[in-house]
This record gives C-alpha cells, sequence and structure tokens, in this order.
C-alpha cells in the first residue's frame, strides 16, 4: 500500500492498453498511483477529475489507494490467466494466497471477467473437451469435476449438455462401460440403474442396451 504524505497532485499520465486505460498519477512528496480508473468511484473515474495542482482530501486518497491495490491485483490476475485458464474461484484463491485484500480481488476478478479474460463457461467449455479424449468419466463425473473447481452447477450442465450430442455421448458410454464395469451384464437392472445415476440420458441408455 502507497502511504500519502502529501495530498496534491503534480502529474496525471494515460497510457491505453488491450486491458483498458492505465493512469499514473504522481504525487507531491513522491507517491506514484498507478491504476485502472474502472476501480474508482464516481465521481473520482471522470477523465479530468484529477489534474495537476489538485489537493486531496481524506476520501480521494483512500480512493486511489484502493484503486491501486485493485489494479495489482489484475495484474497479478492477467498473469496468471497467461499462463493457463482461469475459472473465477481459482483465480480468487490463487490471488488470496498472493496476498491480495478480498476487496480487491473481487474488483479485479469481477473487470477481468467482464472483460473476458476469466470465462467460467469457456473454461468449463473447454474442460470437458479435454476429459472426452480420455473417455473414462461420466457426464455426473464430468459435471461434479467441474462444480470442485469452482464452477457454478448450472454452467457445469449446460456445458456437458453442449458438448454431448448422441454420438459422442454413446461414444463416452461405451468406453466408460468398458474401462469402468468391464464385466457387467447390460441386462442387469442394478447396472442400468448406476449408469443412470452416471447421468447417461435414456436415449444413451436404451442405445447401449440395443447394441449390446
Amino acid at each position: 500500500m502507497v502511504v500519502v504524505d502529501n495530498l496534491k497532485v503534480v502529474s496525471v499520465k494515460t497510457t491505453e492498453t488491450k486491458a483498458g486505460s492505465i493512469i499514473r498519477i504522481g504525487l507531491s512528496g513522491g507517491a506514484l498511483f498507478s491504476l485502472n480508473p474502472v476501480y474508482l468511484p464516481h465521481p473520482f473515474r471522470d477523465e479530468d477529475y484529477f489534474f495537476p495542482g489538485r489537493e486531496l482530501g481524506p476520501e480521494e486518497a483512500a480512493a486511489l489507494r484502493f484503486a491501486a491495490d485493485c489494479f495489482r491485483a489484475e495484474r497479478a490476475g492477467l498473469r496468471l490467466a497467461a499462463r493457463a485458464e482461469q475459472t473465477r474461484a481459482n483465480l480468487s484463491r490463487k490471488l488470496e494466497q498472493r496476498g491480495h485484500g478480498a476487496a480487491c480481488i473481487k474488483a479485479a476478478v469481477a473487470y477481468l471477467t467482464e472483460i473476458e479474460i476469466v470465462d467460467d463457461r469457456r473454461f468449463a467449455e473447454r474442460w470437458i473437451q479435454s476429459r472426452l479424449y480420455r473417455g473414462t468419466d461420466s457426464p455426473f463425473r464430468l459435471i461434479n469435476g467441474l462444480c470442485q473447481r469452482g464452477i457454478n452447477r448450472d454452467v457445469a450442465q449446460a456445458a456437458c449438455k453442449s458438448a454431448l450430442d448422441f454420438e459422442r455421448e454413446t461414444e463416452l458410454l461405451r468406453k466408460f462401460t468398458a474401462k469402468r464395469y468391464p464385466a457387467a451384464n447390460p441386462a442387469d437392472q442394478f447396472f442400468k440403474g448406476q449408469l443412470k445415476r452416471e447421468g447417461f440420458s435414456s436415449r444413451a441408455l436404451e442405445w447401449y442396451g440395443e447394441e449390446n
């Protein structure tokens, strides 16, 4: 956190980036704030609110400190997202581990979601596609796997439904049963019930019974 000794603006510089505007505000005494104006409350967010020579009160100084802290969390979030796709929950957890405050994490993750750097639906769809290549998970396990990664269950269910057309579901069912239940009797009612509990559709189960 930057400590402000002299609340007078001496310089303001704005730089445009792909992730939005960056404002650098220098204060007498040597304090320098780098921030994204989206984290400032109105009317502090107005383009011409801060200008050289303006004296700042305690509320304005606190707003600058908070926005600067949020911006640091945002930068950390961008670095993490550049390495691997992140969920909102996982990114929040990682930022907390790096010492960022809860309010700043919430604001930064919300902004990164708004500009689609973080997208739980996109993560869910890509994660399911990667798991389908392995073919050892059922729809129930795919959805639970996403929920364990912080994905909302409705989002997880929608992603699973979107990925599993009839052809893919039946192929998954064939691989799943061969891997998990190689000696099972397809006509056994308990086995059928187990497959239903694993989330396979009635249509896919009917196909499986006819094929086996």
